[in-house]
């Protein structure tokens, strides 16, 4: 646990320091002069939207265990607690891919006893159901402007590639079973039936359907922040569709780079197309914006996720039942 811990505080610290470096490197005066009496209420409304976005992707999540019948293994799991792992997970958002959200899925083995095999597939399914949003969301305005095509279609290959092969129980059964000829992988291979049968059941197309339509509400309203903290400044004229289209696909270019939170490519991404395609917007105008939503999403998100992960772990009654758990698997062992 202290290992996940860490690894949040060494991202935390690097992402820090690449936002100084950033800022730095562009012009720090000019930033802070672009942000000379900016309407901050604004900044805390893009919060808000954010925090919604989370309540969304937490009703994501509940889905997600009901239709895995993870409560029939867990029936203490109630919504609070299930809610506190939901957004520890948060803490993880600056790992490549986001992939490091699996630590909902320990903290729940360790607070319950669910097997990572069991719970871990609604990670991939909560990140197909992103690209699904994402792409949606570029289609705004992604026939307007054509050298972000090449991302899109790409998206949408990997994630059909995707549905089709970890969808199809034969298929990943296949995949694994390759994958298990590597000596230091065989032993996990075996075990990989529960989390076969999980990932098939996540991503029946009503299940995809439903967890994307949740991802695109979430993500929409990411881009309403974008839009809003943009609009704001001085002599910018945005408009939502565009502004949503440059969030969808800036976020898009981040994800596909596989760098922990999409961190320095979705940033890059934003401010050369948000600088280029935005009337009144200058480079410090750009950097502030980009910096702002960033901080309002990615950020916010990481300070929850800290905030409850501590809760996690400082809570009496999950302390116990992890001891409970770990008690009985040993004396199963």
């Amino acid at each position: 646990m202290s290992r996940f811990v860490r690894r949040t505080l060494y991202g935390v610290a690097a992402g820090v320091l690449l936002y100084v470096g950033t800022t730095v490197w562009f012009g720090v005066d000019e930033v802070a002069e672009a942000l000379v009496g900016y309407p901050w209420a604004v900044f805390a409304l893009a919060l808000l939207l954010s925090s919604v976005n989370y309540l969304l992707r937490f009703a994501k999540w509940e889905l997600a265990l009901g239709w895995l019948d993870i409560r029939k293994e867990a029936p203490e799991l109630g919504r609070g607690r299930s809610l506190v792992i939901y957004l520890a997970g948060l803490s993880m958002s600056i790992t490549p891919g986001k992939l490091g959200e699996v630590l909902r899925s320990v903290l729940l083995k360790a607070s319950d006893g669910v097997p990572l095999q069991r719970s871990a597939p609604i990670v991939l399914a909560d990140r197909l159901t992103d690209l699904v949003a994402l792409v949606v969301l570029s289609l705004v305005g992604v026939w307007q402007f054509p050298e972000y095509l090449p991302i899109v279609v790409i998206t949408i290959v990997l994630v059909a590639t995707m549905v089709v092969i970890c969808g199809s129980p034969r298929m990943l059964r296949g995949l694994l079973g390759i994958a298990g000829r590597v000596p230091g992988v065989r032993r996990f291979t075996q075990r990989a039936e529960p989390l076969v049968h999980a990932t098939a059941v996540l991503l029946r197309v009503r299940g995809l359907a439903v967890l994307s339509l949740l991802s695109i509400v979430g993500w929409g309203l990411e881009c309403i922040g974008f839009w809003l903290l943009l609009d704001a400044f001085p002599g910018v004229d945005a408009s939502l569709p565009l502004c949503t289209f440059l969030w969808a696909a800036g976020t898009l270019v981040g994800a596909l780079s596989l760098l922990p939170g999409g961190l320095l490519a979705t940033e890059g991404s934003l401010v050369v197309a948000t600088q280029k395609l935005l009337v009144g917007v200058t480079q410090p105008i750009a950097l502030a914006a980009t910096l702002l939503a960033r901080v309002a999403t990615l950020w916010f998100g990481e300070l929850v996720g800290g905030v409850a992960l501590a809760v996690f772990l400082r809570d009496p009654r999950a302390r116990a039942k992890a001891s409970e758990v770990a008690q009985r698997q040993q004396d199963s062992a």
